[in-house]
């Protein structure tokens, strides 16, 4: 072969390897060239403030888009705010995620770990980030515990990788709002009246001393001392799992009312939906007396956004409320006698304040108090 036709054949592979690294749909060249111990996304660290936009397209169901905007960070899809430090947390483990090593770069193999590209078998969770400073989309794959680190995949880059630590980031819009939707202090609770919709009732008050006692339940009930107790502590961490804009409230629902020792009212509606999942929309009226400047504007913020939605229940909320109003014939009498009502349960809130009140930093929580 003549150096002129070896001249040639040089030239065309140099073509090929220029085309592979930088033709269409090609990302610049991979920073740490799958070296062990270099951070996965190196320029993301210096610009995680300047990310505008965050994109997750799971390989099945809706994406999810998250803006960032003078009002902070904010869930597109479900027209509500996204829990700002959970998004901040991500962003800074993301960008000092480090390379454990590299991976297959055949394509076949992809699937084995979950970084095919989307659409294709084998797909994982196709990642964008957008920022003034140009970032690749990153294809996130399967976790594996043993090694303890993500399968991941640069798209348009041959070469997979696995990583340290989990970056999967959530996947349902929902997941990237703050939780549990409500964390009130259950000494915080003076009493529970929960009303169902053919009228049975029950209702729990504290004495002066703190202690939890029955007042009204439904003949028949089962250790309603131990019901109430939980129904004192429902709003210690009410989560929910799924958002819908707000539903009008239907005749059927279960009605509660919790009266808070500052001499808050909080109220739950809760019923079944078509699809069966349990719904509740909350409400929060301050005291009558009102509250000082700073708690009454917290509590403000936290009664906006507590109403703004109908919320999916957790299952455990619903079967505590239902089962608190379902006295079974087949049930023998409670074991606890129902305490008749007396001049304490019906106290005022100026009252109540006579037995030890929350911490400050719990009510601050409650409050939204930054």
């Amino acid at each position: 072969m003549s150096w002129r036709a070896l001249g040639a054949l040089f030239a065309v592979a140099l073509l090929l390897l220029l085309l592979d690294a930088f033709g269409p749909g090609r990302h610049a060249p991979l920073p740490s060239a799958g070296v062990a111990g270099q951070p996965l996304l190196p320029r993301l660290a210096a610009n995680i403030g300047r990310v505008t936009r965050i994109e997750v397209q799971p390989a099945r169901g809706a994406s999810v888009s998250l803006l960032r905007s003078t009002r902070g960070w904010w869930v597109q899809q479900l027209g509500a705010p996204a829990d700002a430090t959970l998004v901040q947390n991500w962003l800074a483990r993301l960008a000092r995620t480090r390379i454990l090593e590299a991976k297959t770069r055949l394509a076949a193999q992809y699937a084995l770990l979950g970084v095919a590209n989307p659409g294709l078998p084998g797909a994982g969770l196709a990642l964008q980030l957008s920022s003034p400073q140009a970032l690749p989309q990153l294809l996130i794959g399967h976790y594996d515990a043993r090694q303890e680190g993500t399968f991941v995949r640069l798209r348009g880059h041959a070469q997979s990788l696995l990583v340290a630590g989990d970056v999967t980031p959530p996947s349902r819009a929902v997941n990237w709002m703050q939780h549990p939707l409500l964390s009130l202090p259950a000494d915080a609770v003076l009493q529970i009246d929960l009303i169902g919709p053919g009228g049975a009732r029950f209702l729990i008050d504290r004495s002066l001393d703190g202690a939890p006692r029955v007042v009204t339940a439904p003949h028949g009930l089962r250790q309603p001392l131990a019901l109430g107790s939980l129904l004192l502590g429902i709003f210690d961490g009410l989560d929910y799992s799924g958002v819908y804009a707000r539903i009008a409230t239907p005749p059927q629902a279960l009605q509660l009312r919790a009266l808070l020792s500052d001499g808050s009212l909080l109220t739950l509606s809760a019923w079944r939906g078509q699809d069966g999942h349990a719904l509740g929309n909350i409400g929060i009226q301050a005291p009558v007396g009102g509250l000082p400047p700073e708690a009454a504007a917290g509590l403000a913020r936290t009664a906006a956004r507590v109403r703004a939605h109908t919320w999916q229940l957790a299952p455990g909320t619903w079967s505590l409320l239902r089962d608190a109003l379902d006295a079974k014939a087949t049930r023998p009498p409670p074991a606890l006698p129902v305490t008749p009502p007396s001049a304490a349960s019906s106290r005022t809130p100026a009252q109540a304040v006579l037995r030890p009140p929350p911490t400050a930093a719990a009510w601050a929580a409650w409050r939204g108090a930054p």
